[in-house]
């Protein structure tokens, strides 16, 4: 293997946190807004020509039920992902009930207004893959399962049935999934995510253009107007019953925008996560989800070596030195450091793996776990 599968673990993960954190920064920069702190000012360069910076940044994604979800940030979503990959590690397993008992939990102090009665669908198709991740991870040695794991985990979610809606958990998970067991071709991968899909939709029909686009080399701005213009047009359409292409009316194509765009990002430069993150920063299309999905897909594949050493440096600094509010939005998922999040999926790799007791697993932990045999050996419960 190019890079050993814990290093792909923890490089799905904090690639993810890392691009989410970066593509709030550049879209605020984007807008005009303040940078939070000096440490960020040599990583977000704008270029001369962003012509879609602002009309880009600014457009709001919407939930599934058709709300707009500005109250929320992707960052949200990435708290979610940590507290599913705590319930994974702490059941060693997708235990339905803690994962509903972790989703109420989390929706009660993170989502929603105690005093609102009215129960929301608020999670779109790419907040839901990010907060997905660490179920696709997990999964990630058998496709049939992953399939299956992915489904029931979004169905607690969402609370109701919307096939297009969870395609998009599965296209981004998929594609983690081989990279994590080397078998990503970048060259292949859009026809192989479509063929998993098994289904005609909006998000097949963009992913279909984002493969034209590669093949002709497309440029990033032309790259992005082509596939804006595409779900939007995708979303007027949907209702037309004389369109061949079933579209669910549930599912705006604009909110599989950051997933598309991720794709495009990391296969037009997948050995370099860098400038695959910088590029999805600089569509100026929902910079935080973008950069997140594209920062997972080549985390999954490059591994935890290719995350620049100055951004995480840069983003530990800011998640210490922030105020209350500021830190919220600035930090990792809500960890104060970079380490806590490469521990997270360390220790999700450690259960995966069978470890016998991942609670004394860390980053720097320089022992070597001890692995069981399947069903032979457990920790005793008293």
């Amino acid at each position: 293997m190019r890079h050993s599968l814990l290093s792909k673990f923890q490089g799905a993960l904090l690639g993810a946190a890392v691009g989410d954190c970066l593509g709030v920064q550049y879209q605020n920069q984007l807008l005009g807004m303040r940078v939070q702190t000096e440490n960020w000012q040599p990583i977000l360069k704008l270029t001369k020509h962003q012509q879609l910076s602002l009309a880009g940044a600014m457009f709001g994604l919407s939930s599934a039920n058709g709300k707009h979800s500005n109250s929320k940030t992707p960052s949200e979503c990435g708290r979610l992902a940590v507290a599913g990959a705590q319930s994974l590690i702490r059941c060693s397993t997708l235990d339905l009930k803690d994962w509903r008992d972790t989703w109420e939990a989390f929706t009660k102090f993170e989502l929603y207004n105690p005093r609102s009665t009215e129960f929301q669908t608020i999670l779109n198709p790419s907040e839901a893959a990010v907060a997905a991740l660490p179920a696709a991870m997990f999964f990630h040695e058998n496709t049939a399962k992953l399939r299956e794991k992915l489904l029931l985990a979004t169905e607690v979610w969402h609370h109701q049935t919307a096939r297009e809606w969870q395609m998009g958990v599965l296209a981004t998970g998929y594609p983690i999934a081989r990279a994590l067991k080397e078998k990503l071709n970048p060259a292949t991968a859009i026809a192989q995510t479509i063929a998993y899909l098994e289904t005609d939709n909006a998000l097949t029909e963009m992913l279909s253009q984002v493969q034209i686009l590669l093949e002709q080399g497309a440029d990033l701005e032309k790259a992005a107007t082509q596939l804006w213009k595409t779900a939007k047009t995708l979303g007027e359409n949907a209702g037309d019953r004389d369109n061949k292409l079933p579209i669910n009316a549930t599912v705006n194509p604009v909110n599989l925008m950051p997933i598309v765009l991720a794709f495009y990002c990391f296969l037009s430069t997948p050995e370099d996560l860098r400038l695959s993150v910088m590029r999805a920063a600089r569509c100026g299309i929902a910079g935080q989800l973008t950069c997140a999905l594209t920062g997972a897909l080549s985390g999954a594949y490059n591994g935890a070596a290719a995350i620049p050493v100055e951004w995480r440096q840069t983003l530990s600094i800011a998640g210490v030195g922030s105020g209350a509010n500021e830190g919220r939005e600035s930090s990792l998922w809500g960890a104060e450091r970079d380490g806590k999040i490469v521990e997270l999926a360390t220790k999700l790799f450690a259960v995966w793996a069978g470890v016998y007791s991942p609670e004394g697993v860390s980053e720097s932990s320089a022992q070597v776990p001890v692995v069981t045999a399947p069903y032979v050996i457990r920790p005793h419960k008293i």
